[in-house]
């Protein structure tokens, strides 16, 4: 931590209703140690006391708090406002910094990099429902993933820290969605001509639900919000959907594939895991159809003024991913 002067890294930690787990992600940044300092801002929305938590346990921290609900966009927005670090990195409140995360950050910015990825580990290791919904979700982001120059359409071009001038240029998070902000940006960095890099040694351990019943509806509400945040505008009749099935059945099996070859010392948790993977890929599947054309009670579509990307097509559109095949379901930013 700093306690003066310009810190090399500001952390931004980010949360919605989440008492239950903010206070240990700020602590696990607190906990990191680093030749340059670096400093934490915490910024909570909505009627719940996180901040309150927060402030009784950190009364030196600097803590945005509304009262109304910030999208992440909105969020990671105050956070880069509040923060004077010259690297920006952000935390979702459902997260921790795995030893090594802040050290690991500076040593790519110092090596040239100006945006750079990070890798996504299981937090909840005794829950066979978070290990299932850890590598359906997040198979690209694996830690046994080489470093290196991603696309900017990989899913794992997520998690990422900026440098400052390189937010100056890319300019603020879209506000305005629930989901998605980060891929937006990432397409962004991408016309900026703008390279990313993804670092295996920056690893974000994810608190990810560990009961089955919860794991699914997780999917479920995922799946819902990409169809909703791409404006599929009509359900896919029946036999769409038959047809679409194939391409959804080899992209499981990539999934699987990929999980096995990047999970290290935890491929015996991808065999143990594979019927929670293959039940968050089909309730993934099944909020995606409930939510094209708009959805149902709830969940409001995209704002007016975003586009619409066309209408359901066989054979171009992906019933795991949405309608454009950026939003991987692998791709949450963390």
């Amino acid at each position: 931590m700093t306690a003066g002067g310009r810190p090399a890294l500001s952390v931004v930690v980010m949360g919605y209703h989440d008492r239950r787990t903010i206070v240990r992600a700020v602590q696990s940044v607190l906990d990191q140690t680093s030749p340059e300092p670096f400093e934490v801002v915490v910024v909570t929305s909505g009627d719940d006391d996180s901040a309150e938590a927060v402030r009784a346990a950190f009364p030196t921290l600097a803590v945005v708090a509304s009262p109304a609900r910030l999208l992440p966009g909105g969020a990671r927005n105050r956070g880069v406002a509040a923060a004077r670090g010259r690297v920006v990195a952000f935390l979702a409140a459902d997260c921790l910094a795995e030893p090594g995360w802040v050290r690991a950050r500076l040593s790519a910015h110092a090596a040239g990099h100006a945006a750079v990825a990070s890798a996504v580990t299981n937090g909840e290791r005794r829950s066979l429902p978070a290990w299932g919904f850890h590598f359906e979700l997040y198979a690209r982001r694996l830690p046994g993933r080489p470093s290196g120059w991603i696309a900017h359409t990989d899913p794992a071009c997520h998690g990422l820290s900026y440098d400052r001038a390189l937010l100056a240029r890319l300019g603020p998070f879209d506000d305005r969605v629930e989901i998605g902000e980060d891929t937006d940006a990432a397409l962004r960095l991408e016309a900026l001509e703008v390279p990313v890099w993804f670092e295996r040694g920056i690893r974000t351990a994810h608190l990810g639900p560990t009961r089955t019943l919860d794991m699914l509806r997780d999917r479920y509400r995922r799946g819902r919000r990409a169809a909703i945040h791409d404006r599929v505008d009509a359900r896919p009749t029946a036999v769409a959907m038959m047809q679409l099935l194939p391409g959804w059945t080899r992209r499981l099996a990539s999934t699987l594939v990929l999980s096995w070859r990047r999970a290290e010392q935890d491929r015996a948790w991808v065999v143990a895991a594979a019927p929670w993977i293959v039940a968050a890929r089909a309730a993934g599947l099944a909020g995606w159809y409930a939510g094209c054309g708009g959805g149902r009670g709830g969940e409001e579509p995209a704002p007016q003024g975003i586009p619409a990307r066309g209408a359901v097509v066989v054979g171009q559109n992906d019933p795991d991913h949405g309608i454009d095949p950026r939003n991987d379901p692998a791709a949450t930013g963390r």
